[in-house]
């Protein structure tokens, strides 16, 4: 059943991953894309970070805590940085099967 969880967390990433499409012109931040979906983004962040929560496992603590690094600062999230977490969940979901 969480397996169906991981899954669904994984496609709706991969939806949101559509949505980087925002790039600056210039500065510190011309080579990263941004979301252009602040709301989907963060309701799919706290969504994964309750379910991360409830799954008591060591291992994952670490993983909230950085999830929950990006709570009011979700504008920190670039493709890259989504990108990882995706392939952390990916992680997590291949342990959770094993």
């Amino acid at each position: 059943m969480r397996s169906t969880t991981y899954d669904s967390f994984l496609r709706d990433g991969q939806e949101l991953l559509e949505t980087f499409t925002i790039r600056y012109p210039h500065g510190i931040y011309k080579e990263s894309v941004y979301s252009s979906t602040y709301d989907d983004l963060s309701k799919w962040l706290r969504s994964l970070i309750t379910f991360m929560k409830a799954d008591k496992e060591p291992s994952s603590a670490e993983f909230v805590g950085y999830l929950n690094s990006f709570r009011g600062k979700l504008g920190n999230i670039d493709k890259t940085e989504f990108l990882h977490i995706l392939s952390e969940l990916e992680r997590y979901k291949g342990n959770e099967i094993q």
